[in-house]
Order: C-alpha cells, then structure tokens, then sequence
C-alpha cells in the first residue's frame, strides 16, 4: 500500500500519458473513459469511471472538492483532513482503483461500482481487524523501580514492559552515578522508563511505580523547581508526544519484579536491555 502511493504520488505509474512521453504507447489517453489524456491523476481520481468509486466513500472524502494538477497536490490537503481511518479509505480505493484499470485493460472485463465497493470494504474491515489486534499489542505496561547503592556510589534502574496479556516486550537494567536525593533518583528511572518507550516506538502505555511523589508530580501541573522537577518537565515532555498514557502508584509488593532488576542493574557496567527476554534474577517471578 504504501509503495503505490509513493509511486503515485511521484507520478510512476504506467498510465497511458506516461508511456506515451517514452513512446511506447501511441496514445496518451485513458483506456477507460477515452476523453483525457491519462495522467496518474485522472487514472486515481478524476476519471468518471474512477468517480463512480469514490462516490461510495465517506462522505468527508466525497464532499473534498476536485483539484486540477498532480495525484500529489491532490493527496496532500487531505493528509490534513482526513483521520487516519479514511486516510486508509483513500490509499484502499485507490489502490483498487488502479487494479481495475490494469484488469479492464489486460483482461477486457470491467468491474461495476458496486463490486468494487464490495472489495473495499472487505478489505478495510481486515484492516481494521488488524488495527485493532496492533492496538492491542501495542497498549503495553511498564513498571519501573531504582535502588541505591551508596558505597560504590551507583543508583541501579529496573524497568520491564509488558503487554497486555503479560508478554514481556522488553526487559531494562541500568545503571548510572548515584544521585543523593531519593526523589530525584526515583524520578531519573521514570524518565528512563518513558524514554525506553519512544526508542521502542510505544505510543500507547500505562506506567506502574512505587513512587508516589512521582506518580503525583507527573499527575499535576504544578512546577517543581529543582533538579527533581527539571526531570520530571523533561518526562512530560516526552509524554506529550505519545498518543495515550497514563501512570500509577503501586504497592511495592507488586513493583517486585522491576525492584529485582534494579539491584540486578547495579552490578552491570551498561545498560541491559532485552527485547522480548528477561535477566535470569527474575525467571521465579514469572
């Protein structure tokens, strides 16, 4: 899908127009309709042999007006427009568009509307079955925790992510210079936490901490003005970008698997991270 409307929108589909520019057809107009010369644009969008399609869209992509110029300048005003569910109406008809053109062309057989509206809508449903088991797959569960160890000067940071159903995503254990305030070595491993979320490209997520004055600073808007509170901006900051979060204080009795992989941390010399795998300090906890 995405290949087709990069070489639509660049104009590298073998329509009529673009092979006659490299004289390999000898005209340049569209198969269909006869009328016009076949450009990407017309072939997609404004062919009334396409129209007959579209007509059975969403209304909000009926209702958008007709546009002289490129398949691009066409595309674009709707990136704008559109949700993400009728930007994937659009890339579907589209697409379907273009197959039966080729399938008339080829084959001497037409596809009527209402055939068509039958495969889009096929399709778009096995689409949005798909969304929504990535949706599932993607609301996923992080629970952070950080431990100290004041002789060698270390603050060891635990997190694990899982999914919904408790698959484990990702395993973290990291380890940095101890900071001497409790709070703001709590908050350092909730910002790595959330910052391991936009390296995994996590949009959707719920964090657990034992750490209720995090958990509150995070919740509230209010300013702190200290070093404790400059991380706590930056991890809000971070959760501006994300599509859907939300955090919450856990007892400590349930934190106990990021709590093992924080003191498992202060015995590493870099970060540890495990994609869909875990250290073996944890393997009784699950």
């Amino acid at each position: 899908m995405k290949s087709f409307l990069w070489r639509a929108a660049s104009e590298s589909l073998a329509t009529n127009l673009n092979l006659h520019k490299r004289k390999v057809v000898v005209s340049p107009h569209c198969p269909i309709c006869f009328m016009h010369p076949e450009s990407v644009a017309h072939a997609l969008w404004t062919c009334l042999a396409a129209q007959d399609v579209w007509s059975m869209s969403f209304r909000r992509i009926q209702k958008l007006c007709m546009q002289d110029g490129s398949f691009k300048e066409i595309l674009m005003p709707m990136l704008d427009q559109l949700s993400l569910l009728e930007l994937i109406e659009i890339a579907v008809i589209a697409k379907a568009v273009w197959h039966r053109r080729n399938y008339c062309l080829f084959e001497q057989h037409f596809h009527p509307p209402i055939q068509m509206s039958k495969q889009v809508l096929s399709e778009l449903n096995a689409i949005g079955t798909w969304l929504e088991n990535l949706e599932k797959r993607i609301k996923v569960q992080a629970n952070w925790d950080a431990a100290k160890d004041k002789g060698n000067s270390r603050l060891g940071i635990g997190v694990i992510v899982r999914d919904l159903d408790g698959y484990i995503i990702v395993s973290l254990c990291s380890s940095i210079p101890l900071t001497p305030d409790p709070f703001l070595g709590e908050a350092v491993a909730t910002l790595r936490a959330t910052s391991l979320h936009a390296e995994l490209g996590l949009h959707q997520f719920i964090l657990e901490g034992d750490s209720l004055g995090v958990v509150k600073a995070i919740q509230q808007g209010n300013e702190i003005w200290s070093s404790t509170g400059m991380v706590i901006r930056d991890i809000k900051v971070l959760l501006s970008k994300v599509r859907g979060w939300s955090i919450q204080h856990v007892p400590r009795k349930v934190n106990v698997i990021a709590r093992v992989l924080a003191k498992f941390a202060l015995t590493c010399l870099e970060d540890y991270i495990l994609i869909e795998d875990y250290p073996p300090c944890i393997h009784h906890l699950l």
